[in-house]
């Protein structure tokens, strides 16, 4: 897979407005935010469990970890859920930036080159993975066009050629998931001694970081080939069930619409809704893709600036 190259951080213009804002951190010197716009700290303390960073940043790991533990999920997810998993993703990314750029954490890592030498592996798998991704969601945008002017034509063969290409390309994604599984199963524990609690502290956060990274990411991934695999079988107690990963709703409609020779209308609406489903996990991706860029930036900046 081709690396971008990273020579500086992306611009970003991020507003909270979308998502639930984490409750004010338990101090009593709390900076109040302007609606509608980020707020950037550049505090020049330790950063520690009441730092507003750090708290924010805490905040929105749990929320994604409460909210997508695997054994709450429903069979099927919706776009609305994929989307704002990814945003909340994207948050904490330029929330982890934001704490490495204050000084005191830069002084941390560099006590620990080894350790963040690993991260930056990891973080180089991250953005090969969703360099491929977006490639691959390009390609499914493509075939749902395709599809849909199949389906306005009356053109069968051609409907049947756009859902192999739709179930190829799930397949592509699909082989994007042992790299993550790597990332998850790559012991990642700090050696040698640490005298510093807050040392102890940032490589948590980072470490937590990763792993939700991974896990939203497997969940995406998943999701939308799991939306276009055919249905396996099995036999259980003499009874005859279906086994498949958990799917996107959006997506496993517009599959169903493809093969749905009755309400015309019907098809048309649920082929558009898997079109938006795409726009909306592709935009939220990119964002992702290149907040992991400048995150790595900056962790790469920690060794050598």
């Amino acid at each position: 897979m081709m690396t971008p190259k990273m020579v500086a951080h992306f611009r970003r213009s991020v507003s909270f407005s979308n998502t639930a804002s984490p409750p004010p951190p338990p101090s009593s010197n709390s900076t109040t935010k302007a609606p509608g716009r980020r707020i950037h700290f550049r505090s020049t303390s330790l950063p520690t469990r009441s730092h507003p960073i750090l708290f924010q940043l805490k905040y929105h790991l749990n929320q994604l970890k409460s909210h997508w533990a695997s054994e709450i999920l429903p069979d099927s997810l919706h776009v609305d859920r994929v989307s704002e998993a990814l945003m909340r993703l994207r948050i904490i990314l330029e929330s982890l930036d934001d704490l490495l750029d204050l000084a005191p954490s830069r002084d941390s890592l560099r006590r620990h080159p080894d350790w963040v030498e690993k991260v930056l592996e990891d973080f180089l798998v991250m953005v090969d993975v969703y360099g491929t991704f977006q490639m691959q969601i390009v390609t499914l945008k493509q075939c749902i066009i395709t599809a849909q002017l199949a389906t306005k034509r009356k053109d069968m063969l051609k409907k049947v050629a756009c859902l192999k290409g739709l179930k190829k390309s799930g397949g592509e994604i699909s082989k994007l998931m042992p790299f993550l599984q790597a990332i998850r199963l790559h012991p990642n524990d700090l050696t040698g001694s640490c005298d510093q609690n807050g040392d102890l502290e940032l490589v948590g956060v980072i470490k937590e970081v990763s792993e939700v990274i991974v896990m939203i990411s497997e969940a995406v991934f998943s999701g939308i080939y799991g939306s276009f695999e055919s249905r396996k079988t099995s036999w259980v107690m003499g009874l005859k069930k279906s086994k498949r990963e958990k799917g996107i709703k959006e997506l496993e409609n517009g599959i169903l619409s493809l093969g749905n020779y009755g309400d015309a209308d019907l098809n048309k609406k649920m082929m558009e809704d898997m079109e938006e489903c795409i726009d909306g996990i592709e935009s939220g991706s990119e964002r992702v893709f290149r907040s992991l860029i400048n995150t790595r930036v900056s962790l790469l900046n920690v060794l050598t600036q």
